[in-house]
């Protein structure tokens, strides 16, 4: 009786180890696309450089015919992804990264009429002596004064150390 029960419990296993390998195995097949072993490959872009449509009005990343193009002109024509619109509205007062009806957009303006992801608030509190990028309540200030009124990410050069 022990002998049937411990077969019984080696065969489940072994579908169970098999079911486990083939799921791994599996997402290593071809995806679109004619492959070596004569399956498909998927095509996936991995960059997004900037939209080369003269004509195209729209800002931040959008698509012409597929293909993923950003709106902005980043100076390397491929868009690392910090990129942010300005923030249109007015009335606003939020200073930073924020959203409006889901759409991110940054309370700063930039020279180049877009977010770089390069600016950070500056510390707002009077008794803070921390120099350099630093947290107050999980958000993050500049200690040093800029005239533009944010952190331009210039103070980098003085050993702050690296924004996270």
């Amino acid at each position: 009786m022990f002998r049937m029960k411990g077969r019984l419990l080696a065969g489940a296993l072994c579908v169970m180890l098999a079911a486990i390998l083939i799921v791994p195995a599996s997402a290593h097949g071809c995806h679109g696309g004619r492959g070596h072993h004569g399956g498909y490959r998927q095509r996936v872009q991995t960059t997004v450089t900037v939209c080369p449509y003269e004509d195209c009005a729209q800002a931040g990343r959008h698509t012409h015919n597929g293909v993923i193009y950003c709106g902005y002109g980043h100076g390397s024509g491929v868009c690392d992804g910090a990129c942010r619109a300005l923030c249109p509205y007015e009335d606003c007062a939020e200073a930073g990264r924020h959203t409006h009806d889901g759409v991110g957009y940054c309370g700063y303006g930039h020279e180049a009429g877009y977010c770089d992801g390069a600016c950070r608030a500056l510390c707002p509190y009077e008794d803070c002596a921390e120099a350099g990028w630093h947290t107050h309540d999980g958000v993050g200030y500049c200690g040093y004064g800029h005239e533009a009124g944010y952190c331009d990410s210039v103070c980098r050069t003085t050993g702050c150390g690296r924004w996270t």
